[in-house]
């Protein structure tokens, strides 16, 4: 029963009980408040325990991205010209320097029909009630077929017709004079290169390609020398030919994307800047945690700054990453040995310092030394990222990690806190009912006795010789 559902205000006796009940039930509840404190105390513990744990894990991430033995393969590119040409390297591309000299670009191949009146007009030559056609596919001798009869007999028919094929061009009606008197059907390849050229070729020998009088918009020349659609490029000295401005098929791990006509050089090298961005991210992680940490830490007048303070977990976590940090790796494969001799220092507060200026210069110079600092320079290496993610791993695990562990037991104890704080309610709401029965007896008790005196006194008086007015 909850406190304050039975009220007792002594309307017999004149007494409050109520305010009795109150302050005897007030005074019993001391080890309730104490247990409601302590479950608040647990509470903050775990929350703030597991913001500690959320950026441990970002950490984890970060050193995990260090740890990577893709990260010696990483490569980056970049164009002298880049409004000529530009490209991208995977993994594992050789680091080389590429001349490029674009003399054209790959263009998709178009054809236009002699020009209608109206987009209804009839496109079928003279005499002829239907005629059949085939979008035939880089010179193929076969492909698609289309039909033009009654039902679709108009320039409008024949585009709607060629759209619906699917056939790896696009038609369009174009007002070639603008002023709506002559009106042209053209055909434009879906894909560049001519053995993507898609044309439009009559099977039924009806006249009606003749009547369209189709001819090709590029290349020109008659006939058409079609390899003018493809693009064509100078590769340090060597001609070739190919049918996209899209070329993965070179240089092994090198896709060009060519822009324009004119020259550039495309160097291909070791990816220093994706690396310094993961340091630079591992050091930010790591600061973050710190940040964290240091919050939680009493000030310098002893106050505390947080619900870990006191803990354990708390000084276990900052000690832990501090050793990891400060080790040594001997057995990477590489002339390093620790972080500070790629620019990553501490400062007073603990938290990490990175040299730009240094890790750059060794990205510049020592590329390979640096990286196998940080992932080892073969699988069988070791690197110092390797050991820290195995550490922060250790710490972060969010199934048996050490923060997460201690989460646990403050959970648990916030359980067996709430089972006892409903003890302890349930025994407060007992012992309310309990006086609220006993002072409802005291109360009648004394309503009885009030009325019995007032009984007696009544009789006395009735006893009484009463006095004769004078």
């Amino acid at each position: 029963m909850a406190n304050g559902n039975v009220g007792l205000g002594g309307f017999n006796s004149g007494i409050d009980f109520g305010v009795l009940i109150d302050a005897i039930v007030a005074r019993s509840s001391r080890p309730l408040q104490q247990l409601q404190a302590q479950r608040s105390t647990v509470q903050a513990r775990a929350d703030a325990l597991r913001e500690l744990n959320a950026r441990l894990i970002k950490f984890t991430e970060a050193a995990r991205a260090l740890a990577d033995n893709a990260l010696a393969a990483a490569r980056s590119t970049t164009s002298s010209n880049a409004a000529v040409a530009t490209a991208t390297a995977s993994d594992g591309a050789s680091p080389t320097a590429i001349n490029l000299s674009v003399a054209r670009l790959a263009t998709a191949f178009a054809q236009a029909t002699r020009s209608f009146a109206s987009p209804n007009d009839p496109v079928l030559a003279a005499g002829a009630t239907s005629a059949t056609f085939e979008l035939r596919k880089g010179g193929a001798s076969s492909g698609p077929t289309i039909t033009i009869d009654a039902s679709n007999n108009s320039l409008v028919g024949l585009r709607d017709a060629i759209n619906a094929a699917n056939a790896g061009v696009t038609a369009a009606i174009v007002d070639v004079g603008g002023n709506g008197s002559a009106y042209q059907l053209v055909l434009t390849s879906t894909d560049t290169g001519a053995s993507n050229r898609v044309q439009l070729i009559e099977t039924s020998a009806t006249g009606t390609e003749a009547n369209l009088n189709l001819r090709a918009l590029n290349p020109t020349g008659s006939p058409p020398d079609y390899s003018l659609l493809d693009a064509e490029i100078n590769l340090n000295g060597l001609v070739v030919h190919r049918a996209a401005n899209k070329i993965a098929d070179l240089v092994a791990g090198v896709t060009f994307e060519l822009k324009s006509a004119g020259t550039t050089t495309i160097t291909v090298a070791a990816d220093a800047r994706s690396v310094a961005d993961k340091v630079k991210a591992f050091v930010e992680a790591y600061n973050s945690v710190q940040d964290f940490i240091l919050s939680q830490q009493n000030d310098a007048a002893g106050k505390a700054g947080g619900p870990l303070a006191s803990d354990a977990t708390l000084r276990a976590v900052q000690r832990t990453l501090r050793d990891a940090l400060a080790a040594s790796s001997t057995g990477n494969g590489g002339a390093f040995t620790n972080l500070t001799e790629i620019g990553i220092g501490r400062d007073e507060r603990g938290k990490l310092t990175l040299d730009q200026a240094k890790l750059d210069d060794r990205l510049q110079n020592a590329f390979a030394d640096t990286v196998a600092l940080l992932a080892g320079r073969t699988p069988s290496n070791v690197g110092l990222a390797d050991q820290i993610l195995t550490t922060a791993s250790s710490l972060s695990d969010q199934v048996s990690g050490t923060v997460q562990l201690a989460i646990k037991g403050y959970t648990d104890s916030a359980s067996r806190l709430d089972r006892l704080i409903a003890d302890n309610q349930a025994r407060l709401d007992r012992l309310r009912e309990s006086l609220t029965r006993q002072f409802a007896a005291v109360d009648a008790a004394i309503s009885q006795l009030n009325g019995q005196g007032t009984a007696l006194n009544n009789i006395i008086r009735s006893l009484q010789p009463q006095q004769n007015n004078r």
